[in-house]
């Protein structure tokens, strides 16, 4: 009897054990929405698939930011010598895809958000660009970098 009551007690702690809740994935909560800090952009631009030039730069300051609303608009600033320029835009985002919208430029590049956690925001955007020297385009990949 007592092994019996032993073995029950065993199997029943088992159960209660087995029916713990699942914890959330990791970054699940994880949001576009709120301000974002440039920390890094890489460049590479190419005309008919060959290389033209490629650049890094991690020269940002607190006034290179984007900031996304959750009512699909928002903000970017980048620091220049005059001072910060602030642009308004729209977003769509459906899943990773990422399309922003200014006046300036109604139909968005389409862009992939990368990675997305609750610190860090990486964009992955294909653009193609006129090119001064020939008056064709060029194709322009770039790279964004973002910290909360």
């Amino acid at each position: 009897m007592k092994y019996n009551y032993l073995l029950f007690s065993v199997i029943f702690l088992l159960g209660l054990n087995s029916c713990k809740k699942d914890s959330k994935a990791p970054g699940s909560s994880a949001s576009i929405v709120g301000k974002w800090l440039i920390t890094k952009q890489n460049s590479v631009l190419s005309n008919n698939g060959v290389q033209i030039s490629t650049f890094t730069d991690t020269t940002f300051t607190a006034a290179d930011f984007v900031e996304y609303y959750s009512d699909g608009t928002g903000y970017f600033s980048m620091n220049s010598s005059t001072g910060p320029s602030l642009t308004e835009f729209t977003y769509t985002l459906k899943g990773t895809s990422l399309i922003q919208n200014t006046s300036s430029e109604n139909a968005g590049t389409p862009e992939t958000i990368t990675s997305l956690t609750a610190t860090n925001l990486s964009i992955h955007a294909v653009s193609t660009v006129p090119d001064p020297n020939t008056g064709g385009a060029d194709t322009e990949v770039d790279d964004y970098y973002y910290t909360r």
